[in-house]
């Protein structure tokens, strides 16, 4: 199968999409899945495990859908609240890449990021310090949600040195993403 097959679902890949409840399940391939979200157009038989992992845990939380991707003899499955395809302790650079996420996040003023967070309903909110990934939090979850204002107030102290990296879906399957570092004002 050419690459390009691949990146449309070819006939060698299936991904089945549950979202919750469960009550309903559905082959997706192509636009439709690309329509859910773009980055798993990109999924195929030679995409690295941790990649496949990481994006597939990562677009269940945003979906709020169980997926299943089969293909070449491999099978993955997500759920919305699973902790699969965690990121803590990865380097932040090698994160974006697992993650797909494409171009650089629109940098926001920390006290403007932190109200937007509040307020989304879904989303994944990556809280980067000392360039690692210390927690990868799913803003759907109302007990991922509970540190929230915690990682939000260290993102707003210069001293803490916390980024806060968030991105969710927009209808289409694009991505928005966002980024707020800590306001530097002059400390080591």
């Amino acid at each position: 199968m050419d690459s390009h097959s691949a990146q449309q679902g070819g006939p060698s890949t299936h991904l089945t999409v549950a979202f919750y409840p469960p009550q309903w399940a559905a082959e997706m391939r192509g636009a439709a899945l690309g329509r859910l979200d773009a980055r798993l157009l990109h999924l195929h038989a030679r995409t690295p495990p941790d990649t496949l992992r990481a994006v597939l845990h990562d677009s269940a939380r945003l979906l709020g859908a169980h997926l299943t991707y089969r293909c070449a003899g491999r099978q993955v499955r997500a759920s919305p609240w699973s902790d699969g395809g965690t990121l803590r302790g990865v380097p932040l650079e090698l994160a974006r890449h697992a993650l797909m996420l494409p171009g650089a996040p629109r940098p926001q003023a920390p006290a403007a990021l932190g109200r937007a967070l509040l307020n989304w309903t879904n989303g994944t909110l990556l809280v980067v310090q000392a360039g690692q990934v210390r927690e990868q939090l799913n803003l759907a979850d109302e007990l991922d949600r509970l540190p929230l204002p915690q990682w939000l107030e260290q993102g707003l102290d210069p001293h803490a040195r916390v980024t806060l990296h968030a991105h969710r879906l927009h209808p289409g399957g694009q991505l928005e993403q966002w980024l707020g570092h800590p306001r530097r004002s002059g400390h080591p």
